[in-house]
């Protein structure tokens, strides 16, 4: 079809173009990205390629992943859907430096696995906010300029690990061709009445059936299909430290966290886990 269109009516063209609008939220796998700087409007972020089906358990893991907003003047805003991220048998921590008790402070995960946000460019980052762990799902973060990274740690011998989050390119200010959401924040028009169901706004405004989005009918959701993107592919790279023996296996069937509460975990897990 790509070879046809140099031939097609400026009207056609400019359809094509709103088809493509409408679908400008992507779907990947943190693990699949390591080391890469992603850039676009709209982006459901899972932890790895059979989320909601199998933990993530690669030790010694340290992925790094850059977005960076669509268009200049944007920032990034990232929201998890569920958050999964912790260790069963946490590594022992090693005895404090004398002047590291700032960083000790700064790490409440230690000795288990974590997710951290990063402000700034790539290579220049620096942390936003404390490093992210446990059951419970964090408060969306937002970059005050293009750039925002995350970087996944797994520690201990038994880490585990699975997540789904939305990314969103955004505005402030006068919004232009963007969408207005009635937070006041401009998002791309493409994002608004994605297939996934995304809270782009992060008041739903986008997703609504009402003015201005009139979205039609129900989104589809991960959840609905059981994958998001690619069930055939090939298991996603990773990254390790080069010292690890052998080839660490990379995930493991769903199960409770040890040494927790039933109830804590059936409230914890409720809508993590697939029907």
């Amino acid at each position: 079809m790509g070879a046809c269109l140099p031939q097609l009516p400026q009207r056609l063209l400019l359809f094509g173009a709103a088809i493509l609008a409408a679908s400008a939220v992507e779907t990947a796998d943190l693990v699949h990205l390591c080391g890469q700087t992603w850039q676009g409007p709209g982006l459901l972020l899972r932890s790895h390629s059979t989320s909601r089906k199998f933990y993530f358990v690669a030790p010694d893991t340290d992925c790094r992943l850059w977005v960076r907003a669509a268009a200049p003047g944007d920032r990034i805003r990232f929201q998890f859907r569920f958050f999964l991220v912790y260790s069963l048998a946490p590594a022992s921590p090693a005895p404090p430096a004398p002047n590291a008790s700032a960083l000790v402070l700064s790490d409440p995960c230690a000795p288990g696995s974590y997710l951290q946000f990063y402000e700034g460019s790539p290579g220049a980052g620096q942390p936003l906010g404390a490093p992210l762990c446990g059951l419970t799902i964090p408060a969306p973060v937002a970059s005050s300029g293009p750039f925002l990274g995350l970087r996944l740690v797994t520690r201990g011998r038994q880490p585990r690990v699975d997540f789904v989050g939305e990314v969103t390119s955004f505005r402030l200010g006068p919004c232009g061709a963007y969408f207005r959401c009635h937070n006041g924040r401009c998002i791309p028009p493409g994002l608004v009445c994605d297939r996934w169901g995304m809270d782009n706004c992060g008041d739903s405004s986008d997703q609504g059936s009402w003015p201005p989005s009139n979205c039609r009918g129900p989104s589809l959701v991960p959840g609905q299909t059981g994958s998001v993107d690619g069930d055939t592919s090939e298991s996603p790279p990773f990254s390790w430290a080069p010292g690890s023996a052998g080839s660490p296996q990379t995930t493991a069937p769903r199960s409770p966290p040890e040494g927790r509460g039933r109830a804590l975990q059936d409230t914890a897990l409720e809508g993590a886990l697939e029907p």
